[in-house]
C-alpha cells in the first residue's frame, strides 16, 4: 500500500455552537487524519463519547468517501 493510501483516513465531528438553538447547523472538526487503524480507533472513542459530548455526528471517513456514520451529518454534495 502506498503512503497516500495509509494516509487518506480521517474522522470529523459536528458540533454545535449553540446547543439551546436546534436551526443552527454543525460545525464540523476534524479530529483525525491518518491510517485506517487509527481513524477506526478514533472513530469508536469519539462515538462512545458523541452524546455525552452532544456531537451531532461522526464521520468515518477513507478520501472523502463516508465509511461509517453516527448521528446525523450535514448534506453532502
Amino acid at each position: 500500500m502506498d503512503a497516500m493510501a495509509e494516509d487518506s483516513w480521517t474522522v470529523q465531528i459536528g458540533v454545535v455552537d449553540d446547543p439551546t438553538t436546534d436551526g443552527v447547523p454543525p460545525v464540523p472538526a476534524d479530529v483525525y487524519s491518518g491510517d485506517e487503524d487509527g481513524a477506526r480507533a478514533a472513530y469508536a472513542e469519539r462515538s462512545a463519547q458523541a452524546a455525552q459530548a452532544d456531537y451531532r455526528y461522526v464521520l468515518l471517513r477513507q478520501l472523502g468517501e463516508v465509511i461509517e456514520c453516527w448521528g446525523t451529518p450535514p448534506a453532502a454534495g
